[in-house]
């Protein structure tokens, strides 16, 4: 049975094999090749990238459809999948669907410039003249934007270049001679969506050149790059016939058929027609190139610029989570209103906010008293990202009128819709500090690893180590008990009752400790009863003596779990 290690190898030489067939023009050989790693790997979007510019590269769209349909679903938020979705929908006269696709992966992607240029050519397919020419003006092409604005108003020609800060005299300085010689072309009263009802007829010569025509060549890093033929378009002269009079937009926009029956039907005398700036640009898309592939010694060649420039993308606009871990293992931090959260590990702030020191919470009441490690009451809008240290993560909980008691440490952040006071476990003296969180919101954690979660048997008890203790969800009662002499627990550990599920912090890397422990409750008072508090070596007070706010949280507690 072979190995996953030397799947993997096979999978890389397959890749290397079909990118250098590829580039050397062997197009079926290098598709064999990559399909030889997809039987390894079906779902490995490099092989299903590289397999999809192999049949964009031949012409083959109806095979490339499928194959960047999939990648789509399998990866949603990569901008370069939807945009080479999208361009083989315009080449395959599907308009719409183009449209969908490349405002997706602009919408990932706002940095993808040639999207906008892209989506010009889709608006125009579609009829959607204004946004054709808005969208080849943001993308600096000027002359497409020429070739269609016969089709719009003057007012939303002039409504478009105010909006893009522009002066109405036109897109350009100085237009372009026009591709279609009139005797007199009157400006429709409004944007034209259709074609008129009788075009002239086309002459058989010269025909437009074909998709076939453009020369395609593959670039050093894997991607396709596709030459326009060295050649300029002759004007196309119309003879008058001011009723039934065609734009080169508009043929671009019309199907063969369409245009066809148009003529057949048309009694106006025969044209030279080529081939339009719209129909060149269609022709002479490039897709975006996939991931570098590896060479045959293992390294791996320049990654494209867009690549890094969306992989991993944290948007902060994108959501209104006060929490969200990325992929990356940044937390991303929200603020709407307020948020408590600890700076550590903050670089990045954006928006108008204010910072304080946050101060713990008794009985409903603020005191002096600060957290051991700093919080912040982070108030305005805007938001944080936190980098986590190199040995912990971040986890984020949302609570739905929940209970939820957390060790103080393991904290990070946490909205200000939650409830919340401070207190220490009983027993302990103060060593474990706990917060104790009610109502409706989310907080987030850092964790070495993440924690053991056990629930508490009917009526039965859990010994936790006291420096394991993380917290708990529900009716437990937790209080500091001696550890047996000679057990695998520590000093001291925390014996928890009630019903509920006990969260226990896993011991660091390397530790044997034995972190929690269950017993069944004693049948009766013959048999070996839980071991019961004993003195320290700094003796605990009497229960009327214990710290105020021990007692408070305890009372707290007691009431809580009594309701």
């Amino acid at each position: 049975m072979v190995t996953p290690a030397r799947d993997r190898e096979a999978i890389d030489q397959a890749i290397v094999r079909g990118s250098d067939l590829l580039k050397q023009g062997k197009v079926a050989d290098a598709q064999r090749a990559f399909r030889q790693a997809l039987d390894i790997d079906p779902e490995n979007q490099k092989i299903m990238a590289l397999l999809g510019l192999t049949h964009f590269r031949a012409n083959e769209l109806d095979a490339a459809r499928p194959i960047y349909e999939e990648l789509v679903e399998l990866a949603p938020t990569d901008a370069s999948h939807r945009l080479n979705l999208g361009l083989v929908y315009l080449k395959l006269n599907d308009a719409e669907r183009a449209i969908n696709s490349l405002e997706a992966s602009r919408s990932l992607d706002p940095s993808q410039g040639r999207a906008v240029s892209y989506l010009g050519l889709a608006y125009a397919r579609a009829g959607r003249y204004a946004e054709a020419f808005r969208s080849f003006l943001m993308a600096g092409q000027n002359e497409l934007a020429t070739e269609i604005e016969v089709n719009l108003t003057q007012t939303e020609r002039d409504g478009i270049l105010a909006q893009l800060g522009r002066p109405p005299g036109g897109p350009i300085a100085k237009a372009p001679e026009p591709m279609v010689a009139r005797k007199s072309i009157k400006a429709p009263a409004e944007p034209r969506t259709k074609p008129p009802g009788a075009p002239p007829k086309r002459s058989p010569d010269p025909s437009p050149p074909s998709s076939s025509a453009i020369a395609i060549q593959m670039t050093g890093s894997g991607s396709i790059q596709i030459v326009k033929p060295e050649h300029s378009s002759p004007e196309i002269t119309i003879e008058p016939e001011p009723a039934t009079n065609i734009t080169a937009s508009q043929r671009f926009v019309l199907s063969s058929r369409e245009t066809t029956e148009l003529q057949a039907r048309s009694q106006a005398v025969p044209v030279a027609i080529q081939s339009s700036r719209l129909s060149q640009a269609v022709a002479s898309v490039v897709p975006a190139s996939t991931s570098a592939a590896r060479t045959m010694s293992g390294a791996y060649a320049a990654r494209a610029l867009s690549e890094i420039a969306t992989e991993e993308l944290i948007r902060p606009d994108d959501s209104a989570d006060a929490f969200e871990i990325e992929v990356n293992g940044a937390l991303l931090i929200r603020v709407t209103d307020r948020v408590l959260t600890r700076l550590e590990g903050v670089h990045v702030t954006g928006g108008d906010l204010s910072y304080e020191v946050a101060t713990r919470r008794s009985r409903g009441h603020q005191t002096d008293e600060q957290f051991e490690r700093p919080m912040h009451v982070v108030s305005g809008k805007g938001y944080l990202i936190a980098m986590p240290p190199k040995d912990q993560r971040f986890s984020a909980v949302q609570l739905d009128d929940d209970i939820l008691y957390l060790r103080e440490d393991l904290i990070f952040a946490f909205e200000s819709t939650l409830r919340w006071e401070n207190g220490n476990v009983p027993g302990l003296r103060g060593k474990v500090h706990v917060v104790q969180f009610r109502g409706d919101g989310a907080l987030a954690l850092r964790l070495a690893r993440p924690l053991t979660r056990v629930k508490l048997p009917p009526s039965g008890l859990v010994f936790v180590d006291a420096e394991r203790l993380a917290g708990w969800i529900g009716r437990v009662i937790p209080r500091a008990v001696v550890s047996p002499l000679g057990g695998p627990l520590g000093t001291t550990c925390v014996e928890c009752t009630g019903e509920g599920i006990v969260l226990v912090e896993p011991a660091p890397e390397g530790s044997h400790a034995v972190m929690a422990r269950s017993e069944p409750p004693p049948p009766h008072a013959g048999r070996l009863e839980p071991l019961e508090p004993a003195p320290l070596p700094d003796p605990e007070p009497a229960s009327s003596e214990v710290a105020p706010e021990v007692a408070d949280f305890a009372a707290d507690l007691t009431a809580f779990n009594a309701a």
